[in-house]
């Protein structure tokens, strides 16, 4: 996603007040998208954490688990495109922060074991050394192939 060049910030006129809270059991970085296309890391969240941030409708965010390079989502998607502030008027007539929850993509339970496993491996690569059918080892590869893009993407 990093260097695409449809996925990038582009002008600043229209503010968005967001708060993104953190949804998962994991610790989530938060990264602002620049104009260059560049993942430039924003924050960290601890699993049920939050923060506030000032950022405009044309800037996409994205988050990434810290430990094992996995896409987070928002509303079921990859990157979230904030929403003009003027969408979140109380009752009261008070601006409020939108909320974004951040959370983990809905997998089968086939993708969520080899995560399992493939998060639970110090040396990311040894998963080829063990002794598993070829089928889970495929599994477990295409994690460790996500988990490289996503490392190559926020260095």
């Amino acid at each position: 996603m990093e260097g695409d060049p449809n996925l990038k910030s582009e002008h600043a006129e229209i503010r968005s007040f967001v708060l993104f809270k953190n949804q998962t059991q994991r610790t989530v970085d938060v990264y602002w998208v620049n104009y260059s296309s560049k993942f430039v890391h924003y924050s960290a969240l601890e699993p049920a954490a939050q923060v506030p941030v000032n950022t405009y409708v044309t800037h996409p965010w994205v988050f990434i688990d810290r430990f094992t390079g996995e896409r987070m989502l928002v509303k079921s998607k990859p990157v979230y495109m904030p929403e003009p502030w003027y969408t979140n008027i109380n009752t009261d007539g008070k601006l409020a922060r939108i909320e974004v929850r951040i959370h983990f993509p809905l997998r089968s339970l086939k993708d969520v074991c080899a995560w399992k496993i493939f998060s639970t491996l110090r040396d990311k690569q040894s998963f080829i050394d063990l002794e598993l059918p070829r089928v889970l080892v495929d599994d477990l590869r295409a994690c460790y192939n996500l988990f490289l893009m996503n490392n190559k993407l926020v260095k």
